[in-house]
C-alpha cells in the first residue's frame, strides 16, 4: 500500500477543515447559506440600497411532523418550504441580488434580504407590504413543493423589520438587531394564533362537536375483519379536520386529557352501532391518558361495561416511545387493565426508538409496525428485513403483527407473503364515519 507525502498528508488535512467549515456555513439539506455565510452579502446590499426589508420565516410550528413521522420526513418538508422560497425569483417577488438564508444548519427557521421592487429605498410600509405579498404567494405555491401526507396550508409563522444602514452601528449589528426586531413579530403573532385556536378547541370540547371514525383491521389471508381502530378529528372544513393537529393542539395547551376524555366517550358510545360481536376496539391512549382513571381507570371500566363491551374486545394503543421511555411510570395501570381482561397493542413499532426489551416487558397481545415501514415495502429490502425482525419478535413473546397504512397492492401482497396476518389502510379500506348521538 503506498504511503502519501507530505503534499498529499497537507492537502487531505486542508481538504477535511473546509470540509468542516463547509458544513457550518452550508445547509445541504436546503442547499442554502447560513446566516454567518451571507453576512457580508448583507452589508454590500444594504449599502447600495440604503435599507432592505429583512423578513424571518418559522417552521417551527411544525415540529409535530417531525415526533410523529420522523426527522427524514420533516427534513423533506423543510427542503419544500426552501423550494417554495427560490420559486419567488422568477415571479419578481424576490430580486437576483436578493439572499435567501437558513439561520443554521439543519434548522427550520428561514431570512430573506430583499431590496424591494423598482430602485427606489424601502420604507417600513413598504417592508409591511412586501412581506404580506411574500405570505400570500407561499401559501399557494407550498403545496406543489411538500412531500405527500403533509397536511395543507402548511403552518408557519413570519415576522420582518427594516434593516437600515447606520454609519455609528457596525453592520453585523444591525442586522442581528433587525432580525431580533421580526423574531419579536414573529413570536408574537404565533402567540395570538396559538390563543385563538386553544379558544376554538376549548368551544370544541364544550359543544362535543368531534368526529368519530372506524378504520377496520383485517386479517390478511382471507380479509376477515377482526376489529376496527378509533380516530377522531373535527368537524369537515374546520380547521380543526386534522386529526394529528389537533391532538398536538391539544397537548401543547394542556388540554389532552380532556379532550381525550371526550374522545374516549364518543368512541365508547358508538362502539356497539358499529362493531359486530367478538369484534375488536382499539383505543388510541396517551401518556397522560394513563394517569386519568376516567379513561385508563375504574371510570373507564365502568364506562366500557355500561356500554356492553367485554374487556377483551377492547384493546389499548399506546406508542412505542411511551413504552419505551416512561414505562416505569406506567407498568402497574398496564398490569392492571390487563389483569382485567384488556389487550394491549404497542403502535408505531420501528418509527425510531429502541429498546425491544422494554417493549417486552409490556407484554403487548399487538404490534403495530409504522406506516413509514409500510410504504413501498415491495422495494425496500431494509424494510423487510426489519418486518421479519418484527415477526419474529412478535412470534416468541406472544403477539399479532399489524401493518398500518397499506396503500398500494404490491405492499399488500408483499406483507401478505411474509406471513404478516393483519394490515390496516386505505387500500383495505378507508375509515368509515359514525355517527353519535348528542347526548352520548
Amino acid at each position: 500500500m503506498a504511503r502519501t507525502g507530505p503534499e498529499e498528508q497537507e492537502y487531505f488535512r486542508l481538504r477535511g477543515e473546509w470540509l468542516r467549515f463547509k458544513n457550518h456555513v452550508f445547509d445541504t439539506n436546503t442547499e442554502l447559506p447560513t446566516l454567518a455565510a451571507v453576512l457580508d452579502d448583507v452589508r454590500r446590499l444594504v449599502e447600495e440600497r440604503g435599507t432592505l426589508g429583512l423578513v424571518y420565516l418559522d417552521l417551527g410550528a411544525n415540529a409535530p411532523i417531525e415526533s410523529l413521522h420522523g426527522w427524514h420526513a420533516y427534513d423533506e418538508v423543510v427542503r419544500g418550504f426552501s423550494q417554495a422560497l427560490g420559486a419567488l425569483r422568477p415571479e419578481g417577488l424576490l430580486g437576483p441580488r436578493d439572499i435567501i438564508a437558513v439561520l443554521a444548519v439543519r434548522g427550520d427557521k428561514f431570512l430573506l434580504c430583499a431590496g424591494g421592487p423598482g430602485p427606489a429605498a424601502l420604507d417600513r410600509p413598504g417592508v409591511d407590504a412586501l412581506a404580506a405579498r411574500l405570505r400570500e404567494r407561499l401559501d399557494t405555491l407550498l403545496p406543489r413543493h411538500l412531500p405527500d401526507g403533509i397536511p395543507v396550508p402548511l403552518l408557519f409563522h413570519e415576522g420582518h423589520a427594516l434593516l437600515y444602514r447606520d454609519p455609528m452601528l457596525r453592520a453585523e449589528r444591525s442586522v442581528h438587531r433587525a432580525l431580533d426586531e421580526a423574531m419579536f413579530m414573529c413570536l408574537k403573532d404565533r402567540s395570538r394564533e396559538e390563543d385563538r385556536r386553544a379558544q376554538s378547541l376549548d368551544d370544541l370540547i364544550r359543544s362535543r362537536q368531534v368526529v368519530t371514525l372506524y378504520q377496520p383491521i383485517l386479517d390478511l389471508r382471507n380479509l376477515t375483519v377482526l376489529g376496527h381502530e378509533v380516530f377522531t378529528r373535527g368537524p369537515a372544513g374546520s380547521a380543526f379536520e386534522d386529526a394529528e393537529g389537533l391532538f398536538v393542539l391539544a397537548e401543547r395547551t394542556g388540554r389532552l386529557v380532556d379532550f381525550e376524555r371526550l374522545c374516549r366517550s364518543r368512541a365508547l358510545a358508538s362502539a356497539r352501532r358499529h362493531l359486530r360481536r367478538g369484534n375488536k376496539l382499539f383505543l388510541n391512549t396517551s401518556a397522560g391518558a394513563l394517569r386519568d382513571p376516567e379513561v385508563a381507570g375504574p371510570g373507564f371500566i365502568e364506562e366500557v361495561e355500561r356500554q356492553g363491551l367485554d374487556h377483551a374486545d377492547v384493546i389499548l394503543e399506546i406508542t412505542e416511545r411511551v413504552a419505551v421511555g416512561e414505562r416505569q411510570a406506567y407498568q402497574e395501570v398496564l398490569r392492571t387493565l390487563k389483569a382485567e381482561g384488556f389487550g394491549i397493542a404497542i403502535d408505531d413499532m420501528g418509527a425510531g426508538y429502541s429498546s425491544l426489551q422494554a417493549v417486552v416487558e409490556i407484554e403487548p397481545d399487538y404490534l403495530k409496525f409504522d406506516i413509514s415501514l409500510v410504504r413501498n415495502i415491495d422495494r425496500s429490502l431494509i424494510k423487510r428485513s426489519l418486518l421479519e425482525t418484527l415477526v419474529e419478535l412478535s412470534e416468541k413473546i406472544g403477539a399479532e403483527v399489524i401493518a398500518e397504512g397499506i396503500e398500494a397492492e404490491s405492499e399488500f401482497r408483499t406483507l401478505r407473503d411474509m406471513g404478516v396476518k393483519l394490515g390496516q389502510g386505505r387500500y383495505l379500506a378507508p375509515p368509515v364515519l359514525v355517527p353519535v348521538d348528542g347526548a352520548a
